[in-house]
């Protein structure tokens, strides 16, 4: 089974506008929605639109959790598994007039009992299990967070990190399976600055020698992707000829698509084709992209192997 973490998803309430927004004055959205969001989130959509069945952990709470859930349940292979906290789930604030403006909330406190809670149903995982740990981290959390993922990597489950670089630095000497950052966070994880894509390769190998089996890095600007793993460094095309519509969830696919792969072909080189594709499908779509598109992208797609 696959299990997706977010420690504090959010209700997503997006606005978007015909004319540019102006401060200090009312302005009169033309479109509005809301989503259930967070990047371990985003990774079960993804599963769910492969027709791949997960179960979503983290926190929810307070009035807007019932609603939370209620959105979640027009994804049917999706298995809501939260533990319920006394504080609001967040409603993060998104907001388009031709650019992107993000209003993020903090988010509820968690307590002791809380954490323990997830943890406990971290500890029942094994082998046959992946845990995609996703997202930021919740304040007071961080060395509760890296003794739960170093006992669940003890406990030979499949561990996927995308989430606080001081965490995946704790984490890493115990071999988790995969790490997805970005060029950016990749360079706050080796505490150096990144100008390139030969750079990025060589802190990407180094953090394989570190213990990480698959290192996948998605370069900022998202025209493409980077994998090290005992196979070699291949690299693959998120951004193809065409504008793209949306870069957000284009890394969060690109973790579904490469568990959703590796668990039929056990191929790193194959999964991170499969990955990139889902990468690019959604970036051509408006959301998350769905089955028939990623594999319409997945039929185009090619890989280079670098060394």
């Amino acid at each position: 089974m696959i299990y997706t973490c977010t420690l504090n998803p959010s209700l997503d309430y997006y606005l978007e506008f015909e004319q540019p927004i102006v401060k200090g004055a009312t302005n009169r959205s033309s479109y509005d929605g809301f989503r259930a969001g967070g990047k371990g989130i985003n990774v079960s959509i993804v599963l769910n639109n492969l027709q791949i069945p997960s179960r979503a952990l983290g926190f929810l709470g307070g009035f807007t959790k019932d609603y939370y859930i209620q959105l979640m349940q027009k994804y049917p292979k999706i298995q809501p598994s939260f533990t319920y906290v006394e504080g609001n789930t967040r409603i993060n604030i998104k907001l388009h007039d031709g650019q992107n403006t993000d209003l993020n909330v903090k988010g509820p406190a968690i307590t002791d009992a809380n954490f323990s809670n997830l943890s406990m149903k971290a500890s029942r995982l094994d082998d046959r299990d992946f845990f995609v740990f996703a997202g930021n981290l919740i304040a007071g959390t961080k060395e509760k967070v890296i003794e739960m993922l170093k006992e669940t990597i003890a406990n030979e489950v499949k561990v996927v990190l995308d989430t606080d670089t001081d965490v995946i630095k704790a984490v890493a000497p115990c071999s988790p399976f995969l790490v997805k950052l970005t060029q950016t966070e990749l360079a706050k994880y080796a505490g150096r600055e990144i100008l390139d894509r030969e750079q990025t390769i060589l802190e990407a190998k180094a953090m394989h020698r570190e213990g990480v089996r698959h290192v996948m890095i998605i370069l900022d600007d998202r025209s493409q992707a980077i994998m090290v793993c005992d196979k070699g460094v291949y690299v693959s095309n998120i951004i193809r000829e065409e504008a793209p519509l949306s870069t957000v969830g284009a890394g969060d696919s690109m973790t579904a698509g490469f568990i959703t792969e590796y668990i039929v072909t056990r191929d790193p080189e194959e999964s991170f084709r499969f990955a990139a594709s889902c990468g690019s499908a959604t970036v051509y779509v408006h959301g998350l992209a769905d089955k028939d598109k990623i594999q319409d992208f997945f039929e185009t797609s090619a890989l280079l192997k670098l060394e």
